[in-house]
């Protein structure tokens, strides 16, 4: 379910600076924290229409993106894994694509994009906040169906609710903002795909025991394996190696204009795929029985 970029060029880049980072006291929060600095100057150079400023742009922003893989990486090789830390790094993870497109809006403000079909209907400011939560959304259920497969195929349970439920129980008088931040963020991703508000005492998992056996049988299968290449392709990752590549072809607005009408689309047949593939798993058991 990972982006190919990171998978194949980003995290391989990401070990060689852990295995430096290794010998000093930088911990993997300050990794974190530095990677908005990087976001808000790609955002600055993405603001002018000079080809090169945006390439630079890109590049700025690809080295927020390795740090992004960075962070887990050192955190996990110094045992500093944390709630905390990764509710520090869903935090920054926004602020970098707010402070991304914050540059991305003041752009076409200043240079206005050529007139389309779409411009009877959406002005230049709807097609990039349609962009911009097709983003969100990519992002929210990729975590969200990346947990559920990840525990399911791994651990042999659905945790999506026992996840959220420990999360909620840590919370004290004391507890950060971030991890705060990271609880209401469970809570969404729970209303939004089993449709209820979550309720610690009372929520169970949604996935029962036959569909979870049935799912980790078919965990090499072809159907299995293309939703992971899906989720691969459609993850907010994804969406931001999509929008860098835009920036080095300086094709921005016409990558825009897919992100707000295609990827749209794209994200919600994704999701629509998945829970049928979650749902079907009884069926798929019983016929594979009969």
């Amino acid at each position: 379910m990972e982006d190919p970029f990171n998978r194949y060029y980003r995290y391989p880049v990401a070990r060689w600076i852990v295995r430096a980072l290794m010998r000093t006291p930088v911990t993997p929060n300050q990794v974190t924290l530095v990677q908005p600095l990087f976001a808000a100057l790609a955002g600055y150079l993405v603001t002018s229409d000079d080809p090169r400023a945006l390439v630079a742009g890109a590049l700025v922003f690809e080295v927020r993106s390795i740090l992004d893989c960075v962070d887990g990486a050192l955190a996990r090789a110094k045992q500093l894994v944390s709630p905390a830390g990764h509710a520090i790094d869903g935090v920054a993870d926004w602020l970098g694509v707010t402070f991304l497109y914050a540059g991305i809006f003041w752009h076409f403000h200043l240079h206005p994009p050529p007139g389309g079909p779409w411009s009877a209907f959406l002005s230049t400011n709807g097609i990039l906040l349609l962009a911009l939560a097709q983003a969100a959304l990519r992002s929210f259920s990729a975590d969200y169906f990346k947990l559920k497969y990840c525990s399911i195929f791994e651990r042999g349970a659905d945790e999506t609710v026992e996840a959220l439920r420990r999360k909620i129980q840590a919370l004290g008088p004391s507890s950060s903002f971030f991890a705060h931040f990271d609880v209401f963020i469970g809570r969404m991703g729970h209303l939004a795909f089993e449709h209820e508000w979550f309720d610690p005492e009372r929520t169970q998992s949604s996935t029962g025991e036959e569909q979870v056996k049935q799912l980790i049988r078919e965990e090499s299968s072809p159907l299995t394996r293309l939703i992971g290449v899906l989720w691969g392709m459609s993850n907010g990752d994804a969406f931001l190696s999509m929008v860098v590549l835009t920036l080095l072809v300086n094709q921005l607005w016409l990558g825009q204009v897919f992100f707000a009408t295609g990827g749209v689309v794209w994200i919600v047949a994704v999701i629509f795929l998945n829970g049928w593939f979650i749902r079907s798993a009884s069926r798929r058991a019983r016929l594979a029985v009969a």
